[in-house]
């Protein structure tokens, strides 16, 4: 069993749930009939899948409580609507079992699943999928099933009401669905309903049990009823003035019904166009700001980065060339050593950034120190000793090697050190060939100065390692940092030129830069200049927020502007809505006047001059629909010439009469037939009107409709048969209502009615002279269906039908083969069958009596006379009651027995009365 929850939009306050079952009589007999309400799920596929609300064929307990609605397309929108709103409605607060065949699982989940897509489609088709237990998504493209006349006016549509059968009919408390989908309960609600002011029957008006009080007239125009109508639930009216004055405001402050007011379109369109227009320039504006103070950045980055490294390329000279100098008075042969000593000396008291000279010589590829001096004082102020030097070069020995292959080499010598410094290693020259190399360690003063902070770029300088050798932040200096994994630094080592630039995202540091190099042109070093666009483009960014600032302001200041200016407009239109609603209520005498000078102003009085026009024609229109049925009216005031000029249609033929009403108009007085004609001609027109029959006329009892003409009808012929079956069971009901409150005669109280149907071509149109013309259907078919109405006298039955109406209801109504016959007037033999009726109400013993008589008739057509008799016989036994038609076979038979027809017969019996 699958339980869905009360989050169904449509059951929100009941729960259903889905169970299966064999489809055999012995697996209802457990069933508890007392809890909730029961739908059987049925299904076909006629093209496209169908689904119905109904028993199965063999019945069901007549005491249970379930929901009856006939087959209907999955693809049809509007009765998938009708439905699940008529569901909502019964089945409020109770539980709804849906017993399911066993194979249908997946379609009946679909058919649910699709009720809550088409009750509320903006819920998530994935949501209802998912609920459902189905995969994919429900498609909202699905078929229309309203059809189009000629003129592309659509037709209108009804559909068969939605009833709960059971226990409820047996306490009378039934449950009846209106034409437009109402609701009613018989015990609870008819004592609110009353009859209209106009009826002709004043003798029944204070009736609480009247079966029209269970009936909403599906006409448009209710003019066009007899005189018998009924009237809704009293409710108290609201005064003319409170309604008006409700609409106006309604409608004044833009809370129609419209999705978008006038007012708000404007303010709308003049936002989105000042937004887009302020927008666009704030974008340009800033994109060129921001492009030039770029430019500038850029230029000036590499600016910094050539001076600074220009500066620090001479100061680096000069150490080199002084280190030179002491080289050689160190290397200098002959030099007496005093003089050498004062010579050192008096080089560290004048340059004290150096610290450290060494000279050393290759042996076996590594370092070998010949001599080297000491800043004595220098040692003296600090705490670091000769053995520290000694540490940086033997740390650094493998690079400052390379100075034996003829390079210079700079290294970053701080790690050790409290003060940051380098060291310079260079070939020198002794005895004429470079076999030396000189190596220095200088205090970083020298050339620290070039590198500290004096705006919001940053410039430091790296060797050809990546290692910094001069920063800002000394701490990377003293911890010899490697930034060769750094952008800008990478590309740098890289390139091949001395001097560029980039833009970059540093991950590390999580912004974006700006930067540029200069290479020193000495042992590969370079200085580097960035900036972060964060800070460089502050001003950029202020300026944007300024300007949205300035927008938002100049915005605001718009909408006000536009508000008041728009009143203007909107105001007038506004009226012009009212006044439309109050001719949509049929109010034509508006209180308007122009009260401007401009296009509304003449709109509006257009629009009064259109009121008083749409006055005449619907006085025209009450009248015609007083007379003629309000369809052919509608479509008469649409195209008259094309109803004048008539078509050769697809239509079905209704004809319909009351037996022996001869006898009943003898013996009523004239008001009380008046008043049953009435009564019995509302009650079926009614049903003739809710399922889209139009009246031709009424002559005398008789009715003549038709289907299918002047606007399309889609399954006409289905439609028909719903409405012939619904009328004999009204009819019933009529009957008992009549009988139980004594009403009329004795004979009106069993009063029975004929219907003949047919479906073909026929003629239909306007037919008359110029003067007085009526719209009306002729030919064959037409004539066919009278005299089955007609034949269904000698038969016995309510409603006779052809082969045609047959083939499009055998889904859902049952039929009876009754004859073969030949009608005056027609050459061709003709199949008529008997209507019974719905497949979902109709009894067992019906049912099966129905299949006897066609088993005798088909023995009959065989000319077993015996057989047939019995069969017949057996048949009327089946049925319970008088069958006139058996009777009538069996007859026929007795007397083909006594004079027997030829083996040519061809078992057709030819009618010599209409």
């Amino acid at each position: 069993m699958i339980e869905i929850s009360a989050e169904i939009p449509f059951l929100r306050t009941s729960k259903l749930s889905f169970l299966f079952w064999d489809e055999s009589p012995g697996s209802l007999e457990t069933w508890d009939w007392n809890e909730g309400i029961t739908i059987f799920f049925q299904t076909r596929r006629a093209g496209e899948l169908e689904f119905r609300f109904g028993p199965p064929l063999w019945g069901i307990p007549q005491e249970t409580n379930r929901f009856e609605f006939p087959f209907v397309s999955i693809h049809n929108i509007s009765a998938n609507k009708y439905l699940a709103s008529e569901l909502s409605k019964l089945g409020e607060n109770k539980t709804i079992f849906v017993l399911i065949p066993k194979g249908l699982e997946l379609e009946a989940r679909s058919v649910f699943a699709r009720l809550e897509y088409l009750w509320d489609d903006k819920i998530s088709p994935d949501r209802i999928t998912h609920k459902f237990g189905l995969t994919g998504k429900i498609s909202s493209g699905v078929e229309s099933v309203s059809t189009q006349t000629t003129n592309g006016k659509k037709s209108r549509t009804s559909f068969p009401p939605l009833e709960i059968v059971g226990k409820s009919r047996q306490k009378k408390e039934n449950v009846l669905v209106s034409a437009n989908g109402a609701s009613l309960d018989s015990k609870e609600e008819t004592s609110d309903l009353e009859y209209s002011e106009d009826t002709v029957s004043p003798s029944h008006d204070d009736s609480p049990n009247h079966p029209y009080d269970l009936i909403e007239s599906s006409f448009s125009e209710p003019e066009s009823l007899p005189t018998t109508t009924v009237q809704k639930e009293t409710l108290p009216e609201p005064k003319p003035e409170e309604v008006k004055e409700t609409t106006d405001s309604h409608l004044l402050d833009g809370s129609s019904n419209t999705k978008f007011s006038l007012q708000l379109k404007m303010m709308g369109v003049i936002s989105f166009l000042f937004a887009l227009s302020v927008s666009v320039i704030i974008f340009f504006a800033s994109f060129y700001f921001k492009r030039s103070i770029e430019l500038q950045l850029r230029d000036n980055n590499i600016r910094i980065a050539e001076i600074i490294g220009s500066k620090v390329k001479s100061d680096i000279l000069g150490v080199v060339e002084k280190g030179r100098q002491i080289a050689i008075t160190l290397t200098t042969q002959g030099l007496p050593e005093a003089e050498r000593k004062l010579l050192i000396k008096t080089f560290f008291q004048n340059d004290q950034e150096f610290i450290y000279l060494g000279i050393f010589e290759r042996k076996e590829n590594t370092l070998t120190m010949k001599r080297e001096v000491f800043n004595e004082e220098e040692l003296k102020k600090s705490s670091v000793t000769e053995e520290d030097f000694h540490n940086v070069v033997n740390r650094n020995r493998d690079a400052l090697a390379e100075a034996f292959n003829g390079q210079t080499v700079l290294l970053n010598s701080s790690p050790g050190f409290q003060e940051p410094s380098f060291a310079i290693a260079i070939p020198t020259a002794e005895n004429g060939e470079l076999d030396n190399a000189l190596v220095m360690i200088v205090k970083l003063n020298k050339i620290i100065g070039a590198f500290s902070k004096k705006g919001i770029e940053t410039t430091f300088m790296v060797n050809g390692n990546g290692t910094v050798l001069a920063h800002p932040k000394e701490d990377l200096i003293l911890a010899a940092t490697d930034l060769a994994s750094m952008p800008i630094v990478k590309s740098m080592l890289t390139s091949a030129p001395n001097t560029g630039q980039m833009s970059y995202l540093d991950e590390e540091l999580g912004s974006s830069y700006l930067g540029s190099f200069q290479k020193i042109g000495f042992a590969d070093a370079g200085v580097i200049t960035i900036v972060s666009e964060e800070k460089a483009f502050a001003d950029v960014y202020k300026s944007q927020k300024t300007n949205l600032y300035i927008a938002g302001i100049g915005l605001c200041s718009a909408l006000i502007f536009v508000f008041f200016f728009s009143k203007t407009i909107t105001k007038p239109v506004l009226q012009l809505l009212t006044a439309t609603l109050e001719i949509a209520k049929g109010n034509f005498k508006i209180g308007i006047k122009p009260t401007t000078q401009d296009e509304v102003g003449l709109l509006t009085k257009y629009f009064i001059d259109m009121g008083q026009g749409l006055e005449e024609r619907e006085k025209v229109k009450n009248i015609l629909g007083s007379m003629i049925d309000p369809v052919v009216v509608q479509e008469a005031m649409v195209d008259l010439a094309a109803l004048k000029r008539g078509s050769e249609t697809h239509i079905t033929a209704f004809f319909s009469d009351v037996a022996s009403f001869s006898t009943i108009s003898e013996q009523l007085k004239s008001a009380d037939l008046a008043a049953l004609l009435n009564e019995y001609l509302s009650a079926m027109t009614i049903l003739l009107k809710k399922h889209e029959g139009v009246l031709d006329k009424y002559i005398g009892d008789a009715i003549v409709g038709i289907f299918n003409a002047p606007v399309p009808v889609l399954d006409h012929e289905l439609k028909a048969a719903r409405a012939s079956v619904d009328m004999v069971m009204k009819l019933a009901e009529l009957r008992e209502y009549w009988t139980k409150n004594n009403l009329y005669s004795k004979e009106a109280q069993v009063m029975d009615a004929r219907i003949g149907l047919n479906s073909g071509p026929a003629k239909v149109g306007f037919m008359g002279t110029d003067a007085l013309a009526s719209y009306t259907m002729m030919g064959d078919t037409v004539n066919l269906a009278a005299r089955l109405e007609a034949a269904g006298k000698d038969y016995g039955v309510n409603i006779l039908i052809t082969d045609p109406i047959r083939d499009s209801i055998q889904e859902e109504m049952v039929t009876r083969y009754l004859d073969l016959v030949r009608v005056k007037g027609k050459n061709e033999p003709v199949k008529i069958h008997e209507l019974i009726g719905y497949r979902s109400i109709i009894t067992p013993n019906f049912l099966e009596a129905s299949q006897i008589y066609e088993s005798g008739f088909n023995a009959y057509l065989e000319q077993n006379w015996n057989a047939a008799i019995k069969f017949f016989t057996d048949s009327e036994k089946a049925k319970g009651e008088k069958d006139k038609s058996s009777r009538m076979l069996i007859e026929r038979c007795e007397e083909y027995k006594l004079n027997p027809p030829g083996s040519d017969w061809d078992g057709v019996f030819t009618r010599t009365h209409k």
